[in-house]
């Protein structure tokens, strides 16, 4: 951004991906959800991305990304210390000298994660008085344990979703559902979110749908089946003489992937 020509090139958008800690919901103490609401008000999502993630993401608060359709602003679980110690005050745990050991495993092989990944241990340290044994985990073997709920870790670092189509359905009915192979891999079920997915999956009208499915969001962000911390943003240096395309959510490879007409000013 200091340079004088590459800071002209340079483009930033959001991404239609959401990133999470991933809990394993059938394993102590994340059974608890006043433990999952206490770790979801003690990260500082704000600092999260400018600081150990070096800007390539926004704070959220909820699953579907902004630029998607469904998508909501909830107003619960942005950074609150006070709030964060009292729901684990009123955990059945009590507080945090009585918590079971929480191991918090991260790909090894992603440049830089082992650094995230100690500056939110120093969140929980800091705010619950919750010390967290860190697992670094080479990339092949996470993706195998998250694969069955029997394997998956307690916690996992920047797991998530990246958008196949832009609809909610692609976000709430295909990953959270209780069929949802996804789902089952960390326990979660709710049967309040599957009637309301399975009435934006079959209604018609396009405004009534959404309707539903930013009422399955919200159920989705108060059962806090994970803690929701940021949606990816993509950047890029677009040469100057390339033209007419208009980047959207949906554009994961470069701007105007999706949906865009390029030109190319073949006198430059």
């Amino acid at each position: 951004m200091a340079d004088p020509d590459l800071s002209e090139e340079f483009i930033t958008w959001p991404n239609a991906s959401t990133r999470n800690l991933e809990m394993n919901l059938t394993q102590e103490p994340f059974s608890d959800k006043k433990v999952r609401e206490a770790f979801a008000y003690a990260v500082d999502r704000a600092t999260l991305c400018p600081e150990p993630r070096g800007g390539d993401c926004t704070p959220t608060l909820s699953w579907v990304p902004e630029g998607v359709p469904g998508a909501i602003e909830p107003d619960k679980y942005s950074l609150d210390p006070e709030a964060a110690k009292q729901a684990l005050a009123e955990s059945s745990y009590g507080g945090p000298e009585n918590l079971p050991e929480i191991t918090i495993a991260y790909n090894s092989d992603a440049s830089g994660r082992g650094e995230q990944v100690e500056w939110l241990a120093g969140q929980f340290r800091d705010i619950l008085g919750v010390e967290l044994t860190i697992e670094p985990t080479d990339g092949t073997t996470l993706t195998a344990l998250r694969k069955d709920v029997a394997t998956h870790p307690q916690i996992v670092f920047w797991g998530g979703w990246i958008g196949d189509y832009p609809d909610p359905q692609n976000w709430l009915s295909v990953y959270y559902t209780c069929d949802s192979s996804f789902a089952q891999r960390f326990g979660y079920c709710n049967e309040e979110f599957d009637a309301l997915t399975k009435q934006g999956d079959t209604t018609i009208d396009p405004n009534e749908r959404l309707t539903y499915y930013e009422q399955a969001g919200q159920v989705l962000v108060d059962d806090v089946p994970s803690v929701f911390l940021a949606n990816d943003t993509q950047q890029f240096l677009v040469n100057p003489a390339v033209t007419g395309y208009t980047p959207v959510a949906s554009d994961v490879e470069w701007p105007g992937y999706g949906a865009s007409l390029m030109t190319i000013d073949k006198s430059e």
